[in-house]
């Protein structure tokens, strides 16, 4: 039998597309969030305390990126079980998510000057303290020797 073209059908698909785009936005969180904290350990080395932040934004990620997928897991299942239910319970949660990250990132860019004067000044002071010199053998002038000569070649290898 051919298939029936109802405003319904379409909208089934509709959800289910949609659907599937925020199961792919958790998972590319999911993936910020394991980059966040398999990189963090190096970053925060080589600047000390004053990176660790990185770390929280990873386990945000990998949290928000979690409950993202399941909920678009559950959204499909509503969908093609024609679940009411389901389907207000996922919308309502997408709904109090969606204010979650709107708030967390005002917030964040709202007091991003301000944080970043501090990072910076402690960043600085760390430096101060703990480096040595560009060809000292202790790790960390190693360390930060080489994120400097990464960016130095980035910014060089980039512009030609």
């Amino acid at each position: 039998m051919a298939e029936i073209h109802t405003p319904y059908a379409s909208l089934k698909r509709l959800l289910s597309l949609l659907n599937g785009f925020v199961a792919m936005s958790g998972i590319i969180l999911v993936g910020l969030g394991i980059g966040g904290k398999c990189g963090g350990a190096s970053l925060t080395s080589v600047l000390g305390l004053s990176s660790a932040y990185l770390l929280h934004v990873g386990n945000l990620c990998l949290v928000m990126g979690c409950i993202t997928v399941l909920l678009s897991c559950a959204g499909w299942y509503g969908v093609t079980k024609e679940s009411r239910g389901m389907l207000l319970f996922c919308i309502l949660s997408m709904v109090i998510v969606l204010i979650v990250e709107v708030t967390a990132a005002t917030v964040v860019l709202l007091f991003f000057p301000i944080v970043r004067d501090v990072v910076l000044e402690h960043t600085i002071v760390t430096l101060r303290k703990n480096y040595r010199g560009y060809n000292e053998p202790d790790d960390y002038s190693t360390q930060w020797n080489l994120v400097m000569e990464k960016r130095l070649s980035k910014y060089f290898f980039s512009s030609l």
